[in-house]
């Protein structure tokens, strides 16, 4: 038997891009998350393209998209992510058919747009106004949009995958979200870990949304029905944010 050998080099460029991600044994599927086919057609119409990003799946990507949608009065919410993923499903209230491989629906005015083919890319926009993008988990490459909102969890986990995404952002007006919060404030160990990016973040009014936990949304998901006024209150802040860039 032949046994291979690697150089130090080599050994670390594979530890790094181990813990990077970049390759894994773990059989386990990844989240699902935007192509980047779908990302790369952007409703050019658009005033404003708020995009917005989970560190990972299952941290309420979509539900802090639709608040913010609603917040700024946006014109249309697309959702990038698998139809099987879609967390809009029965958010709209009323639908209005099929439009090559996406689902449309209508919420008080705001358009919404959900896949029903994996492939399809993203439908273009004639209007001008908000558009929101929810990107779902993370996956490179991101959209250049003009404002990107960053999605975690209230965990000591997510907050750190938090950090590490927000070090590689450069160039682009980000705004943290945390979802899921207990109280008005972050637990001690979770807002131990919180980095130097997330700490300015905090110390700047409106830069880093602390979102409530909600029941009713963590049991039923998001429908129909109006969101919860404490969902809606914590991201009528990001309103400055696009303001001043729009």
């Amino acid at each position: 038997m032949t046994t291979a050998t690697f150089s130090l080099a080599e050994l670390r460029a594979a530890y790094t891009a181990l813990h990077s991600g970049a390759f894994t044994t773990d059989p386990t599927p990844g989240p699902e998350t935007a192509t980047a086919a779908a990302m790369a057609e952007l409703p050019a119409a658009a005033e404003v393209v708020v995009g917005v990003v989970g560190v990972s799946g299952g941290v309420g990507t979509t539900t802090v998209a639709l608040a913010i949608a609603e917040a700024l009065g946006a014109g249309r919410l697309v959702e990038l992510t698998a139809p099987h993923t879609s967390g809009l499903a029965a958010a709209s209230s009323a639908e209005l058919g099929l439009e090559d491989g996406w689902s449309i629906g209508s919420r008080d005015g705001l358009r919404l747009e959900r896949r029903t083919d994996p492939d399809a890319t993203i439908l273009p926009d004639t209007s001008a106004g908000v558009t929101v993008l929810d990107l779902g988990a993370w996956a490179e490459p991101l959209p250049a949009v003009s404002v990107l909102v960053v999605v975690a969890a209230c965990s000591v986990p997510s907050v750190r995958r938090l950090n590490a995404r927000l070090d590689t952002l450069e160039g682009v007006r980000v705004v943290p979200v945390i979802t899921g919060v207990p109280g008005r404030v972050l637990p001690k160990p979770v807002g131990s870990v919180c980095g130097p990016r997330l700490r300015a973040a905090a110390a700047a009014e409106g830069r880093l949304l602390l979102v409530p936990e909600c029941a009713s949304l963590r049991v039923g998901g998001v429908t129909a029905d109006p969101l919860p006024r404490r969902l809606r209150s914590a991201v009528d802040v990001i309103k400055s944010c696009v303001e001043e860039i729009s």
